[in-house]
């Protein structure tokens, strides 16, 4: 994969969370003590995985310091 900013070759790996994470996204950071599946925007991006690191692959590129990845 090329880096949609520079257009270099983007190195192929693994972007995970800590034990029992999951990765969302939002149109903001929800907090501490919201539930995230509320927040404006939700995507769940992965399931939680207990006892289990959440993975997804993804590619990086050094020089831009960009990550990308398919959900």
């Amino acid at each position: 994969m090329n880096c949609p900013e520079c257009g270099a070759s983007m190195e192929q790996g693994w972007l995970f969370a800590s034990k029992d994470g999951a990765f969302g996204f939002a149109s903001r950071v929800p907090g501490v003590f919201e539930n995230a599946r509320n927040a404006e925007g939700f995507v769940q991006i992965t399931e939680p995985k207990l006892g289990c690191r959440t993975s997804v692959e993804a590619w990086h590129c050094a020089g831009c310091k960009v990550v990308a990845f398919k959900h």
